[in-house]
C-alpha cells in the first residue's frame, strides 16, 4: 500500500480508486479467506475517503486501517 510522504492530504478519490481495485481483486479470489481480507480493505478505503470528505483532508494520522482492525480476520492467523 502506497504512502504519501508529502505534507499535502491525498484526495477521497484516491482512496476510491484504490477500493475499487481492491474489490476486483476480491471478486478474482478463489479463497474465501483472501476474499474477505480484500473486501474489508476496500471497506478500510472507502472509510478514509469518507474521512477525507468529511474533514476536507487526509486522516491526520495518517492512519491507514489494517487487518489488525477491530472484527476483521487476518488470513494469516490461526484462529483459537
Amino acid at each position: 500500500m502506497e504512502h504519501s510522504t508529502g505534507s499535502s492530504p491525498l484526495p477521497a478519490d484516491y482512496y476510491r480508486r484504490h477500493a475499487a481495485r481492491v474489490r476486483a481483486l476480491a471478486r478474482d479470489a478463489t479463497t474465501p479467506a483472501v476474499k474477505k481480507h480484500l473486501e474489508g480493505v476496500a471497506l478500510d478505503y472507502e472509510r478514509l475517503a469518507h474521512r477525507v470528505d468529511e474533514s476536507g483532508s487526509a486522516p491526520a494520522d495518517g492512519a491507514c486501517l489494517g487487518p489488525s482492525s477491530p472484527g476483521r480476520n487476518d488470513p494469516g492467523q490461526s484462529k483459537a
